[in-house]
């Protein structure tokens, strides 16, 4: 053998050994670590890592698994709301082999029955969530094909089946048609049952409860520290029975706050209080004692009965006297000051807070305004600004009371005598300046007047697509007013 024919053998004896060393290497896979990220390069968590149907790890929160592929030369990899992935495992340079899924995306608009846009409506599949933006439109990224739920504080709730594929979804949300009266303190501990039997014989679908009213009282049995500190606590009903009453009888329950119109807190503490420093003491106006909206204390107080009523099964607070008192004089102190900016600030930040909070616990966030704010562009020197109390609630309540409109209000010189017509005008102004779908949901007057007065006022609320609430201090109800059971 020649010199020339021995190098050739050699040489394809060495390309034959690395050719077998090549596809022994591709034929057993080491172990490696395996990186799982979605289409815009983010960890994908709990992502399954399997082969011929044998997992072979799951993904932390980091992406990263730790596999040995035991020989295999492919591997399915697969996570919940994202596309499914065969890969050819390779030798990683750096120790590290990559690999992408795409994410589904569930994506669309949620209006409502005006095709209007509806903003902060949840929408979920199963662990994944997002909210619609101002234009009522959503991405929903990780989602998985099967049942989609959209969710709204004070809407209804509904489902929807996607099966996986493009394009985009339209999603219509109706607002809870919620219809109550006002249940004081001592008539939900006295008459419950007299209510609940209402709401079962009548158009009445909901329970709205004081829990704190303008006495400063808490009834039902709080432990919220400030209730004992304060001396507040009264304790008459179970909060906790309450709600499930209304749930046994399939009713909503709305529980009343009032947040700053309080004698026993502004007496007990009077460092949270509206401070008259003429008197040195605290501002008294009509009999009434306000705590000072700018005052931390003070908001914590009504915030903390909030979380809790919700913790115990309310549906929806409802924040009362949420405001500066209408009459001071030049002697009045607020800890934050009394300028429009302050004010205004000072109502739609507590608010904006009790929104964070009071989701967290699923509840919804109401708020009751002088009826006129519907209709004017200031806050009426009290820091209700119609369009940024919608800015920021979930529903929001002018109290529409044709008695508290003075001569002249919508060119009449008696608005009392005009019930259905004041209360048209005053929705016609609020409902044209909202600042984004909210539910409005008007209390109205049931006091001083027959039943045909009262239906009166319900039928405009109706005419208009809203829900409403019959206020009567006492609880004296004209159930003449109310429409049968359906």
């Amino acid at each position: 053998m020649t010199r020339r024919t021995q190098f050739r053998v050699l040489i394809l004896i060495t390309l034959a050994w690395l050719a077998w060393a090549g596809w022994s290497l591709a034929d057993n896979p080491q172990p490696f670590t395996l990186r799982v990220l979605d289409d815009v390069g983010a960890p994908v968590d709990e992502a399954v890592v399997a082969a011929q149907g044998r997992q072979l790890g799951l993904t932390g929160p980091d992406g990263l698994v730790e596999i040995d592929p035991s020989g295999q030369q492919l591997i399915e990899v697969s996570a919940l709301g994202h596309l499914a992935s065969t890969i050819t495992v390779t030798r990683p340079d750096d120790g590290v082999l990559d690999t992408v899924l795409k994410a589904r995306v569930f994506e669309g608009r949620v209006v409502d029955g005006q095709e209007r846009p509806v903003a902060d409506a949840r929408v979920e599949s199963g662990s994944v969530s997002v909210n619609s933006d101002g234009d009522g439109q959503f991405a929903l990224r990780g989602a998985e094909p099967g049942e989609i739920r959209v969710e709204r504080p004070a809407w209804e709730g509904l489902t929807l089946d996607w099966s996986g594929g493009p394009g985009e979804s339209e999603i219509v949300m109706q607002p809870a048609m919620v219809k109550a009266v006002h249940i004081s303190g001592e008539a939900v501990e006295e008459r419950l049952d007299e209510f609940v039997a209402m709401a079962m014989t009548t158009e009445l679908n909901a329970l709205m409860v004081d829990l704190k009213d303008e006495s400063g009282v808490v009834f039902y049995r709080s432990e919220v520290p400030t209730v004992a500190l304060l001396g507040a606590g009264d304790g008459i009903f179970d909060l906790e029975h309450v709600a499930q009453v209304a749930r046994e009888n399939d009713l909503y329950l709305v529980g009343r706050v009032v947040a700053f119109q309080d004698p026993i807190a502004a007496t007990a503490a009077p460092e949270m209080s509206v401070w008259d420093e003429a008197t040195g003491a605290p501002f008294v106006s009509e009999g009434q004692m306000f705590l000072d909206p700018t005052d931390p204390a003070a908001r914590a107080y009504a915030l903390d009965l909030a979380v809790e009523a919700c913790s115990l099964g309310v549906d929806e607070i409802q924040f009362d006297y949420v405001r500066f008192p209408d009459s001071r004089p030049e002697t009045v102190h607020f800890d934050g000051g009394v300028t429009i900016d302050v004010r205004t600030e000072a109502i739609r930040s507590f608010l904006r807070t009790a929104v964070e909070v009071l989701h967290a616990e699923g509840c919804a966030v109401a708020a009751d305004v002088f009826g006129f704010v519907t209709s004017v562009e200031d806050d009426g020197g009290i820091g209700q600004n119609w369009i940024d109390v919608t800015s920021v609630v979930d529903v929001a309540s002018p109290m529409l009371y044709p008695s508290h409109y003075g001569a002249g209000w919508f060119g009449y010189e008696s608005p009392n005598d005009h019930p259905a017509p004041v209360v048209d005008r005053a929705l016609v102004d609020g409902l044209d300046r909202l600042s984004r779908q909210v539910v409005v949901r008007p209390w109205l007057q049931d006091f001083g007047y027959n039943s045909s007065q009262v239906r009166a006022q319900i039928e405009v609320a109706e005419a208009h697509g809203l829900g409403w609430m019959l206020w009567n201090a006492f609880s004296n109800v004209t159930v003449d007013a109310l429409d049968a059971a359906g």
